[in-house]
């Protein structure tokens, strides 16, 4: 039994240790419909899109810190970028959203 949970506390600790030295990869936004043509659907979809992507990025942001503190690099300049990469993702998701409200 011993040897059973100190093989899994070492599995345990080496899959950490290779998310922590995982690059960090940043996706790709969603495609955001024009909101007077879109379908409901569509927009739901998008929505749905929208939220993973900031999930994901929330997660790379993380990760690129992480990083960061650990001494590599310009993990400022990444994380700042996400964060603009957001943002206006965001605005433009809100923009098609009220247009999609307003037809």
């Amino acid at each position: 039994m011993k040897k059973r949970v100190a093989a899994v506390i070492m599995m345990a600790g080496l899959g950490f240790t290779g998310l922590a030295r995982a690059e960090c990869t940043l996706g790709t936004p969603p495609t955001i419909p024009d909101g007077s043509k879109a379908a409901e659907t569509e927009m739901q979809a998008t929505s749905a899109a929208v939220k993973k992507f900031m999930a994901e990025t929330q997660d790379y942001m993380s990760c690129v810190e992480f990083e960061g503190k650990s001494g590599n690099g310009n993990w400022q300049k990444k994380y700042n970028d996400a964060v603009d990469q957001m943002q206006k993702l965001a605005s433009e998701f809100n923009k098609q959203l009220k247009a999609f409200k307003a037809k």
